[in-house]
């Protein structure tokens, strides 16, 4: 039930958004008034309620903002803030610059807000002054203090919301990264799958049985190369352009080979030079999701940071690197 309603609120953000950002455009208007009006009390009041509203709207905003992000995959689950691993994330650099404006607005309506209940206690006080002190106080309005914070207010939440429109809608900027996020997905065959790894077997084998490989998580394992780096494998030299290894495993039992499998891992040389690994494990056993950082599904591929130190270990070449 918790989850339904939170995803509920989740999806209606776009909706929670404009009424406080309605109010807090009316809010420098009502205090604008304040100031001329023959009797200004009523307009402080005004502006008191108006501020109060935009403000608990902004909450609920700003709260159902975090729980979209992560319902699209723009936060990590139970983060607050969208993680930049790349220049190629327009989405992700645009929704920080969105919540920090955001949260900004919400402080200054905050602040807004206190300052207002200030100026209206100040005229509660000015009510039992000598009259000359009453005049004085009454007619000088909300403030210029709380009127300058209701504009900086406004000019968050402004900038704020051209974001997230850019963001629903999309601009030239976005488009572009979208359309290239696209055509390198159509180019890359294993986008989704690592199909090769999973056809390891087709490969030449680089030894006859498995060994236990104490740097792939004490894990029973089988080395597999391309044809085209099998030669080169077994004299200890850098696979050539092309050409890739695979390393299939299975879990210990009682010190020997089981029946579980355990991931696969990828280690293969591009065409311009560079080494490029995955990780694959489409179940991890709960016993062994310590080595995955809890996750029960892993599927890695470079340059995924939790694929750097694959890329440390195999600064040298032959089977020994490899195992």
């Amino acid at each position: 039930m918790t989850g339904s309603v939170l995803d509920l609120i989740a999806t209606e953000h776009p909706a929670f958004v404009h009424v406080p950002l309605g109010l807090v455009i009316a809010l420098p208007f009502a205090m604008a008034i304040s100031f001329k009006a023959k009797h200004p009390h009523p307009w402080k009041l005004a502006s008191f309620f108006l501020a109060g509203l935009a403000f608990m709207g902004s909450v609920v905003a700003l709260i159902s903002g975090l729980f979209w992000g992560r319902q699209i995959s723009l936060i990590p689950p139970g983060g607050y803030f969208p993680i930049v691993a790349s220049e190629k994330q327009v989405l992700q650099k645009m929704l920080q610059l969105h919540e920090v404006a955001a949260v900004v607005g919400v402080v200054l309506g905050l602040l807004c807000l206190i300052m207002l209940w200030r100026t209206l206690k100040q005229d509660e006080d000015a009510h039992h002054a000598a009259p000359t002190l009453r005049r004085r106080l009454a007619d000088r309005g909300v403030g210029i203090a709380p009127l300058f914070f209701s504009l900086l207010w406004l000019a968050s939440w402004g900038f704020c919301g051209k974001l997230g429109g850019i963001m629903v809608f999309g601009n030239e900027e976005t488009n572009k990264a979208a359309a290239a996020a696209d055509q390198a997905k159509r180019n890359d065959v294993e986008a989704d799958l690592p199909i090769r790894a999973l056809d390891y077997a087709s490969l030449e084998p680089g030894q006859a049985t498995p060994t236990r490989s104490k740097a792939h998580g004490n894990h029973w394992a089988r080395i597999w190369v391309t044809a085209s780096g099998i030669d080169d494998y077994k004299a200890g030299k850098p696979l050539p352009a092309g050409a890739y290894a695979v390393l299939s495993t299975v879990e210990d039992s009682r010190g020997k080979p089981g029946q579980e499998p355990g991931p696969l891992y990828m280690r293969e040389t591009l065409a311009d030079g560079r080494v490029s690994f995955a990780f694959y494990w489409p179940r991890v056993p709960e016993s062994s999701r310590t080595q995955t950082g809890g996750e029960d599904f892993a599927y890695w591929r470079s340059p995924s940071e939790k694929l750097k130190a694959c890329a440390v270990c195999h600064t040298t070449a032959g089977p020994a690197a490899k195992q």
